[in-house]
């Protein structure tokens, strides 16, 4: 198995990204980016707007996501040689 899957999430405030966890299975990593985007849609629906007169969209008819799912490469163990002197 030579990659990862970084769960993403993309932070409200001023945009930062933060790296929520990471899975070996992509599919495992996309179900659950899924359900915490149902789950944060779920909360905001919950709380009062008063700036907004539009309904909120569910995520299923979004472009926009706030979780995601990132692949990278994992690094392969490479042995460093030993020095046997003492410092």
């Amino acid at each position: 198995m030579y990659n990862i899957f970084l769960l993403v999430e993309h932070g409200r405030d001023h945009g930062e990204v933060s790296v929520l966890g990471w899975f070996d299975d992509e599919r495992a990593a996309q179900e659950t980016a899924e359900a915490m985007e149902w789950k944060a849609y779920r909360q905001e629906v919950k709380q009062q707007h008063r700036w907004s007169s539009q309904p909120l969209l569910p995520p299923d008819q979004t472009s926009h996501r706030r979780y995601w799912v990132k692949g990278i490469a994992k690094f392969t163990h490479t042995p460093a040689p030993r020095s046997w002197a003492l410092h």
